[in-house]
């Protein structure tokens, strides 16, 4: 469930430490040191941990299929964001299974897997919407 652990994540992570790789500072890498749930269907392993393991073992000789979901950067000229939206007094910025939370005493945003504040959503968010006299958030996807 997503309220507690997938053994295959967390045997997952514990083979990269055994295969060599230690801690990635990626929030969205296997090899993350704070668990986020993951449906085991809905797994890819994530270009940083590719890499972690070609840089110990050499790349593959052919370009891998599917790609690799990749964390992304917000300093790329070429991003292209999913939503923007205003919550609770924080500027949410969503990118893929990504958001970056924006306080506004803060000077940088941080980087979260969208599944580790919601479990439930889909992997990808359209927009976000704020009803504050409700106390109601609304997410959309499609």
């Amino acid at each position: 469930s997503s309220k507690g652990y997938n053994l295959f994540l967390v045997a997952a992570h514990e083979f990269g430490h055994s295969l060599g790789l230690d801690h990635s500072k990626d929030p969205g890498a296997l090899m993350f040191p704070i668990y986020t749930y993951t449906g085991k269907n809905h797994f890819m392993l994530p270009d940083d941990d590719v890499q972690g393991i070609q840089s110990l073992y050499g790349p593959r000789d052919e370009d891998p299929n599917p790609k690799h979901p990749k964390t992304p950067d917000k300093c790329d000229p070429a991003l292209t964001l999913d939503a923007i939206t205003s919550l609770r007094g924080e500027m949410m910025i969503f990118k893929d299974r990504f958001f970056w939370r924006l306080h506004p005493q803060q000077v940088d945003a941080e980087l979260f897997l969208t599944k580790s504040y919601w479990p439930e959503l889909p992997n990808r968010i359209d927009a976000a919407y704020e009803h504050p006299s409700r106390d109601l958030i609304f997410i959309f996807r499609g």
